[in-house]
């Protein structure tokens, strides 16, 4: 048990095997790695989220912080973001109620949807704590022994 302060998020394994860490009892063997493939907009996106799912998508797989595993979850984050961006239009209406409405509705959503850009390191400060491992460069092998007779 516990709660969300109860110490720092563990480090994924494959962290954890560059770091240096050997020892097999504080390694996750059975850690799940999400299925590789095409990542693909979710269907039943508002016309908001796909919105921001074409504006924010290209961003996080470049980071590599989105797989075929986040697609709900990111796509959450876009129905957030798009509510967010209604919230904000609604403030400038000329009907007060509507935009006290807005007001109101723009300070819920934007406490809720911080952990969600947090999640694909999409704020400044969340960035330096996700470690994606580098993507495999094809560099040539060349023998140790290469050269030595010349």
């Amino acid at each position: 048990m516990g709660n969300k302060n109860s110490g720092p998020r563990p480090k994924p394994t494959a962290l954890r095997l560059l770091m240096g860490v050997t020892r097999r009892d504080r390694l996750n063997p059975d850690e799940p790695v999400p299925p590789a493939g095409e990542v693909v907009e979710p269907a039943g996106l508002s016309r908001g989220g796909r919105q921001v799912w074409a504006e924010l998508a290209p961003l996080a797989l470049a980071m590599r912080t989105l797989t075929t595993a986040d697609v709900r979850v990111f796509g959450t984050l876009c129905e957030l973001q798009a509510t967010l961006q209604r919230a904000s239009r609604a403030k400038d209406s000329k009907v007060p109620e509507v935009a006290a409405g807005g007001v109101k509705l723009e300070k819920e959503v934007a406490a809720v949807i911080r952990p969600y850009y947090a999640l694909f390191g999409l704020e400044p400060v969340s960035r330096a704590r996700i470690a994606v491992a580098k993507p495999a460069e094809a560099a040539p092998v060349v023998s140790k022994w290469a050269g030595a007779l010349k």
